[in-house]
């Protein structure tokens, strides 16, 4: 290969990893998400390549040390995983300081390697990378235009449009309490008796649930299933990785039963969720659409240092938040708790000049690590927020933080009644139970969720004590609404 064509080898390279991993996610990417990751990636590997040629007195040589660390880079995520997955190095899993060294040593290895070879050799190997990368760009498009994709059957393309035509149309409130446990976990496994909380509840007019449990274990299924009324037929399907499905659960909760019902039977809908429903953004700042943001470049050493080396830091015992962490997250959950609070007391404040009913849901990120505040309402220390002080306190640390949620639902009961009056539905659950420690407890305690609703008809005849979070909307849709739906 000539100098002027070499130059092309690190943009092939990038148009192939991203072309990979856009054919590989064709069904849930973004177009402009990802154009803009794209020209990132090509601005940032210019003028580090074009700097790095200048600097160099052999710019083949460069050329090729350039572009085989920048496949390193790359694709670092997928060589961890293989080495992960053909062998016992399970702790590569992590990517702590001995990886992050690890890779520079490589790094370093294949510059060292790539200065000492022949003229001859290094210009074989550049036209073997040329012809590598269109290959695979040949390839992969190939793959994609020629077999249909596992996961484009289950994808969801159209909303719901029946509606419930009864004269009484009620206002919802649905406050979803992120990783609330069921009280049966709590006193079982937590030592935590939640019978004050239970006690307000049902003297206000609420079925409270002692044993209601979640389908799944993680938000990006429970809440998806919920809305959706039915479990989600892909979760068994082992041709799909746990990315696509994760993927399948936020393109298709765009499109779920319960917020289309309401808004078709005349509903304003108000989404303060972690997800976009009904064409309607997350106002959170953390919202799970970093997924699909994250997920094109997942595979990338950035990528994989930020999501793995916050467990390793604190695991050293160290209690400081640098910002660039994961540990940035309690910032914008502390922010996003602010923001909810102001929300519902301005929508409340507001609810008596409000003549059109509305459907209004609310996530909130409690008890859910980071543990922002204990049960007085005083904030954590950035260890005490994350599961990373021993079994016992963190244990101690959560049931604090359950303290902290039980206050602040209370206080918001009474204002909807308040502000709102009697003839409101209120739906208050967890989408799934306690998730830290998962060697230590049994899949109850991941399963086992928060439960408790008031119908202004005071019907419960069809809730049971061990009734799933599924089975929740289903009930208050048939027995407050006559909407009827199927099992």
């Amino acid at each position: 290969m000539n100098n002027k064509s070499i130059l092309l080898l690190p943009f092939l390279l990038i148009a192939y990893y991203f072309t990979h991993y856009c054919l590989e996610l064709y069904y849930f990417i973004e177009p402009i998400r990802s154009v803009k990751q794209f020209l990132l990636y090509v601005i940032v590997t210019a003028v580090l390549f074009f700097a790095g040629r200048r600097l160099s007195k052999n710019e083949q040589r460069f050329t090729l040390a350039f572009i085989t660390v920048l496949f390193v880079f790359l694709f670092f995520g997928a060589v961890i995983d293989t080495f992960v997955s053909v062998g016992n190095m399970g702790s590569l899993a992590t990517v702590g300081a001995g990886s992050i060294l690890a890779f520079l040593i490589l790094c370093t290895t294949i510059i060292f390697i790539c200065y000492r070879l022949s003229e001859g050799l290094v210009k074989k190997l550049l036209t073997f990378w040329a012809l590598y990368f269109l290959i695979l760009l040949v390839y992969d498009t190939g793959i994609f235009f020629l077999f249909n994709k596992a996961e484009k059957k289950y994808v969801v393309s159209s909303s719901e449009t029946r509606k419930f035509t009864n004269a009484e149309k009620p206002s919802v409130f649905f406050l979803l309490f992120d990783m609330y446990p069921s009280d049966i976990v709590l006193k079982k496994y937590l030592g935590y008796d939640n019978a004050a909380m239970d006690t307000f509840l049902k003297r206000k007019g609420f079925y409270v649930a002692g044993n209601a449990h979640s389908l799944y274990q993680e938000t990006y299924y429970s809440l998806p299933s919920t809305l959706s009324l039915q479990s989600l037929s892909y979760i068994g399907d082992s041709s799909l990785e746990d990315y696509q499905k994760k993927l399948l659960a936020l393109k298709n909760i765009q499109h779920t039963v319960v917020p289309a019902v309401f808004e078709n039977s005349g509903y304003v809908f108000r989404n303060y969720s972690v997800f976009d429903l009904q064409g309607k953004k997350s106002p959170l700042q953390f919202n799970l659409n970093y997924h699909i943001d994250n997920v094109l470049t997942a595979s990338t050493l950035f990528n994989r240092w930020y999501n793995g080396f916050e467990p390793d830091f604190f695991l050293a015992a160290h209690d400081v938040d640098p910002g660039f962490l994961k540990t940035s997250w309690s910032k914008n959950i502390k922010t996003d708790l602010a923001y909810l609070d102001e929300s519902f007391n301005h929508l409340l404040d507001s609810f008596p000049a409000l003549r059109q009913p509305s459907f209004n849901y609310f996530h909130f990120m409690m008890p859910h690590p980071p543990l922002i505040y204990d049960s007085s309402g005083k904030e954590n220390s950035i260890k005490d927020m994350y599961a990373y002080n021993g079994f016992e306190r963190s244990n101690k640390n959560f049931t604090s933080c359950i303290g902290y949620a039980n206050r602040q639902m209370e206080r918001m009961v009474n204002k909807i009644f308040e502000k709102a009056g009697r003839n409101t539905v209120i739906i208050i659950q967890g989408d799934h139970g306690y998730r830290e420690f998962p060697g230590r407890f049994p899949d109850a305690v991941r399963n086992g969720a928060f439960n408790a609703v008031y119908l202004p008809s005071a019907n419960y005849s069809g809730f049971t004590d061990s009734i799933s979070v599924l089975q929740t909307f289903r009930q208050v849709l048939q027995t407050q609404f006559g909407f009827p739906v199927g099992k």
